[in-house]
């Protein structure tokens, strides 16, 4: 059991971050457009990295639980998407050095409590089965889409590359879309009490 808890740290939608982000800004280059991304800028991307690489390794979770299709499906298609775009930021960064995907900007204490509450949360969707595990999975899954639409929609309103900018809006649409059967799944599956 113990193999898989360095892998769930980062699956539970928290974006928590590897402890060797640098905190530095990215070194400035010129870009295929003739702009070096601003620090701020690659923070972003940095930040959409390691989200994207998190969640294409959510349905690796599902290899020691059993869970019902629908939600087996549901975590095959989020983490196919976010090894996609992934891999296009990797290529991104290949073509663009100044395109920093390590060095997400934040301070030592913001890092060190989203490894905390990662690791709070992967012990939790370990030790958990049945409806609480799909529970904790889905409001997991939520949150990080969410974040990572919203974070890509961000990133793109200083984005002046157009092949970039078009993979952003594409990305953000699309974890909408898939945030939104989150939600579904949620509401079809949970519900409150009736009324007396």
């Amino acid at each position: 059991m113990f193999k898989f808890l360095s892998l769930l740290i980062f699956l539970c939608g928290c974006t928590s971050l590897h402890e060797t982000s640098s905190t530095t800004p990215a070194p400035q280059s010129n870009t295929m457009e003739g702009r070096a991304p601003r620090a701020h800028d690659t923070h972003g991307y940095a930040l959409l990295f390691d989200l994207l690489g998190d969640e294409k390794n959510v349905s690796k979770l599902l290899i020691i639980k059993r869970e019902r299709p629908e939600l087996r499906d549901l975590i095959r298609d989020i983490a196919q998407r976010c090894g996609q775009a992934h891999e296009e930021l990797e290529r991104f960064a290949k073509v663009d050095p100044a395109l920093n995907l390590k060095t997400n900007g934040l301070p030592a204490v913001e890092i060190g409590t989203r490894n905390f509450i990662g690791k709070t949360k992967a012990k939790q969707l370990l030790t958990e089965s049945g409806k609480e595990f799909e529970l904790r999975l889905l409001i997991t899954q939520h949150e990080a889409l969410t974040y990572g639409s919203h974070l890509a929609a961000t990133i793109v309103k200083s984005e002046t590359n157009a092949e970039r900018a078009q993979f952003l809006r594409r990305l953000s649409s699309d974890l909408e879309v898939l945030e939104n059967r989150v939600t579904s799944m949620l509401l079809a599956n949970y519900s409150l009490p009736t009324s007396r």
